[in-house]
């Protein structure tokens, strides 16, 4: 109710309280006034009675005021008492002395008590002088009863009661129906309206009657076919933008450049002790193809090793294929080489399946893999892997005990283990407002797990526990954990990464609708941040999660924007908060025009949906500058903070106290 308050009382309700206000005041007055006027009327007409009856019985007495006949005058004064009309008739002679004294008492058997004490009648009492010949003989009082007129009056308030009510009735039913057709295409605008705040472009065809709504109706269509047809042309040009610049038109796969700029996003911001995995697969028959049979041949050559590596990125988290040139595949998986190798194994097993040896005079494919580390140029990696492929070496191409390997078994007892634990750390990095100093848009959270006191490769521990349907079960676990933390700095916006089995998960979405309720703190100052290619797998179902996450208050990022390499159309009906722009667009960004008129578009193509565009792995001015001046709403990376560490502190009470550890710069209430 305060929420629906806050947001303002509809026209609705208003008006509709207005007249049911309306009608019941009339109706009041009107059963007032009538009750009031009946009252009147009957106490004059009790007057008029008592004073005619006094008048006529005064004469008819006046000749029997003897002592030897008063008996004939009192007879006759019961004659006329005992019609009930009176309540008491008395005559007084001369000296004061009673000679007839009649009462009936006050008592009315069919009228409420409660509308007798409610509505206040004045029995009248009038007086007629009685002479004997030419002297008064004495006065005669003549008090009316008012049973008859309580009973009339009930009877007319019942009555009045009733038609008011139906005229009331009445009423109320045709100022609904008259109000229902003016509401409906009111009621059509704000829904118009609503869907326009959540990404939504709909047009209303139903016109209403009203001259005003009609105006109004027209000029909100204007505006929303305005945005829609600005929306089409700017997610159009960043379509041909993409596919020009980013996309290998036959397998649309990142080509070259895009792979370039997603090595060096990654590559160049690896820890000391971290290493990722490149395959390379390279296409020796083509040229035979070619020649021999058509293009249209070593099209289908190409476009069935293509369609392999798209599986295997739907299969394996954090990797991605690129086509380099015509017969050349870059597989690129952000794991150790010693996890790699079973979907190393996997890929190459299913291209010797296709093999031909009449169509593959030199074989379908040759295959190399190789570790990189932080520090090894784009240029060394490509070289080293072209050449294990020319020299036909399809093993693995470094030393792998870096890491040992475990089985399935042994991994869903680690994870399970983890879960069960929940030992987690966590860091945060703020992302920064654009051209602010002090501001943040929120702080990003990151969660490391810990098993016997060492840190869990989280790329390896979520890549396999979505092969085991856990990620669920650890999202699960990270929010929980969180919550102290938030609790303790509940003014600050904080966002969480999820999985994609969490993002389509039913169970998962009524677990935390249970858990906000009994601890709303997750109802404020949180952010969910999903990755765009998670969120691809099915918008629809997507879209109806995010509704039910901001009911809860809960708004949602889309990390790794851009890296899809398709239209951006599904963000039309989206109801999201912020893009975080993928960070391979940042590399090279100030000397590629192409990547700044990108980063340009998906700026004006959010903020015509009032989405927040953040820039991240920022790690000098130059690019700071120029992504604040192309329109990005917020900033993140290395050169504007590094992530800083949440340490527990116990105290006595077992409580623990949660803060930042931290060095230089300040941001919000933290020492960063």
């Amino acid at each position: 109710m305060l929420k629906h308050f806050k947001q303002g009382l509809s026209l609705k309700l208003q008006i509709y309280s207005l007249i049911v206000f309306i009608c019941m005041l009339s109706f009041s007055v009107k059963v007032y006034t009538d009750i009031d006027s009946t009252t009147d009327y009957l106490e004059s007409q009790m007057a008029s009675h008592a004073q005619d009856t006094a008048t006529s019985l005064g004469l008819s007495i006046s000749s029997f005021l003897e002592p030897s006949n008063i008996t004939i005058a009192q007879t006759m004064a019961s004659a006329i008492f005992d019609s009930g009309y009176y309540s008491s008739i008395r005559f007084i002679d001369g000296d004061g002395n009673i000679l007839i004294n009649l009462n009936n008492p006050r008592y009315v058997d069919s009228v409420p008590n409660w509308f007798i004490n409610f509505i206040k009648l004045k029995a009248p009492t009038m007086v007629s002088e009685v002479s004997s010949g030419w002297v008064i003989a004495g006065n005669l009082e003549v008090t009316s009863h008012l049973g008859q007129s309580y009973m009339t009056l009930w009877e007319h308030t019942k009555k009045t009661l009733l038609s008011a009510f139906i005229i009331l009735l009445v009423s109320m039913i045709f100022a609904y129906l008259i109000l229902q057709t003016v509401f409906k295409p009111l009621k059509d605008v704000e829904q118009q309206a609503n869907l326009v705040t959540k990404k939504q472009f709909t047009l209303n065809h139903n016109l209403p009657v009203a001259r005003e709504l009609r105006v109004v109706t027209n000029a909100l269509n204007k505006m929303v076919s305005n945005l829609h047809k600005t929306f089409e042309t700017l997610t159009n040009q960043s379509e041909n933008l993409t596919k020009q610049v980013y996309l290998d038109s036959l397998t649309e796969l990142g080509n070259r450049k895009s792979f370039e700029n997603h090595y060096k996003s990654v590559v160049d911001f690896l820890s000391d002790d971290e290493h990722i995995s490149i395959m390379m697969v390279q296409l020796p028959s083509l040229d035979s193809i070619n020649k021999s049979l058509t293009y249209l041949d070593g099209d289908n050559y190409v476009l069935s090793i293509a369609n392999i590596l798209k599986k295997s990125v739907k299969e394996l988290n954090k990797s991605k294929a690129f086509r380099l040139n015509g017969g050349t595949f870059i597989f690129f998986a952000q794991h150790e080489l010693s996890f790699f190798k079973s979907q190393y194994h996997k890929i190459s097993k299913e291209i010797q399946q296709k093999e031909n040896l009449k169509l593959h005079v030199n074989g379908i494919a040759n295959i190399s893999i190789a570790s990189i580390s932080k520090g090894v140029s784009v240029t060394s990696a490509l070289s080293l892997l072209d050449t294990n492929c020319t020299i036909g070496e399809l093993e693995i191409s470094i030393d792998d005990k870096s890491e040992t390997s475990l089985s399935v078994s042994q991994w869903r007892q680690l994870i399970n283990d983890i879960i069960k634990s929940a030992e987690i750390d966590y860091s945060i990095q703020p992302v920064k407002k654009s051209k602010t100093i002090n501001k943040q848009c929120y702080f990003e959270v990151f969660s490391h797990f810990i098993h016997q006191n060492n840190k869990v490769n989280n790329s390896h521990l979520f890549s396999m526990a979505d092969n085991l349907n856990l990620t669920e079960s650890l999202d699960k676990v990270i929010i929980e954990n969180f919550i102290p933390v938030k609790e303790q700095f509940p003014n600050d916006l904080f966002a969480l990464n999820i999985s994609k089995s969490s993002l389509y998960s039913k169970s998962f979405i009524n677990w935390l609708v249970v858990l906000s309720q009994q601890t709303p703190i997750l109802q404020q100052n949180l952010i969910f941040e999903v990755n765009e290619f998670d969120l691809l797998h099915d918008v629809d179902e997507a879209k109806l999660h995010i509704e039910v996450l901001k009911d809860l208050g809960i708004n949602v990022c889309i990390e790794h924007f851009g890296t899809s390499l398709t239209s951006f159309k599904y963000l039309q009906g989206l109801n999201i908060s912020y893009v975080k722009l993928d960070g391979s667009y940042m590399q090279n960004l100030t000397d590629d025009p192409q990547s700044q008129f990108f980063v340009q578009t998906v700026n004006n193509i959010c903020h015509g949906f009032g989405i927040k565009v953040l820039a991240c792995l920022i790690e000098n001015s130059q690019t700071l500058e120029l992504v604040e001046d192309l329109g990005c709403d917020g900033v993140q990376g290395n050169w504007i903070a590094k992530p800083s560490k949440v340490e527990k502190k116990k105290y006595k009470s077992s409580k623990c106290m949660f803060t930042f550890c931290t060095e230089t710069l300040k941001f919000s209430n933290y020492n960063i």
